[in-house]
């Protein structure tokens, strides 16, 4: 196997700086501003990261390569593909944290058809924001911003590994069916995606105390109200509110078994709720979740409105 391989579609932490992630080291490529500026980008950009950006449909791009250890860590996610390593893992971390499909290939594989999709991301912007941001001085004296990028992922992978957190979530599936939300999609598969998240987490934050068959008879309105608690998105789920958890089940019953959303409303419903699955992720991985995304207020107005949907 080359020891460097070509990364597909990553924005570094700074245009001009390597990222060490535990063994391995990103390098951004020559031209590393222009590669970055020519990946799509959906609104107009003045100054800042990389000089601004335009929007355009952009296409994939190698902003840079990945230099490999003598030994590949194993990873700590359950993939199912032959011989994963910890590589892996900082792929799938770093698409989330990015919002764009990061991968690597070698680069005599650079005239191979390419099937990821190149896209921005539509969901997991709340994740990336809960990394926080470092900054450095700009040129004018001033200070510029950047996603905590190589730190936090370094932190979130030794998380991950921990003996604390696969006793609770094992080797993290779930994290493949939040990402597999993440991409520009229809809301109904999203939002389906999510959903089966938070079954998964329930599943397994009970798996000591309940059977296969007890977790399968509970109800889904007990499950969301569990992971609502359990990570803090509320204090508690009074019985006030107990008629719009079944609501959302009615939601998402529509979807798997109707294939459409019943009211309009409930397609924004069912946006806060990919948002609320992103405030989850990132308490999962140890960071503090951004409420850019007024994802918890949303869900307060949804709960306290007697409207149902």
């Amino acid at each position: 196997m080359p020891k460097t391989l070509d990364v597909y579609n990553l924005k570094f932490e700074w245009p001009d700086e390597k990222m060490v992630i535990e063994p391995y080291v990103f390098v951004p490529a020559d031209g590393y501003c222009d590669r970055y500026k020519r990946l799509q980008h959906l609104v107009d950009v003045g100054g800042g990261y990389a000089g601004g950006t335009k929007a355009i449909t952009g296409e994939h791009q190698v902003p840079g390569a990945v230099h490999l250890p003598d030994e590949a860590p194993p990873p700590a996610l359950g993939w199912g593909h032959e011989s994963p390593t910890a590589l892996d893992d900082i792929l799938l971390l770093l698409s989330i944290f990015t919002g764009r499909k990061v991968f690597a290939l070698a680069p005599d594989m650079a005239d191979a058809p390419i099937v990821a999709d190149s896209r921005k991301y539509q969901y997991s912007g709340g994740v990336g924001l809960s990394l926080g941001k470092v900054t450095r001085p700009d040129e004018s004296g001033g200070t510029e911003y950047a996603l905590n990028l190589s730190a936090g992922t370094s932190a979130v992978l030794e998380r991950i590994r921990s003996d604390a957190w696969r006793s609770t979530y094992r080797d993290g599936r779930f994290l493949f069916t939040f990402a597999a939300a993440c991409p520009r999609q229809i809301l109904e598969t999203s939002f389906l995606s999510c959903w089966t998240t938070w079954e998964h987490l329930f599943a397994l934050h009970h798996a000591s105390t309940m059977s296969e068959k007890e977790i399968e008879n509970t109800s889904a309105k007990k499950k969301i109200a569990d992971i609502l608690v359990r990570y803090a998105l509320r204090k508690s789920v009074p019985a006030a509110h107990e008629e719009k958890l079944k609501a959302l089940v009615r939601i998402r019953n529509s979807v798997a078994h109707i294939g459409s959303f019943p009211t309009p409303h409930a397609e924004e419903v069912a946006d806060v709720f990919i948002r609320l699955t992103e405030m989850v992720i990132a308490s999962v991985l140890g960071l503090t979740p951004s409420t850019v995304f007024s994802a918890d207020e949303r869900f307060e107005r949804f709960l306290d409105d007697r409207q149902l949907v």
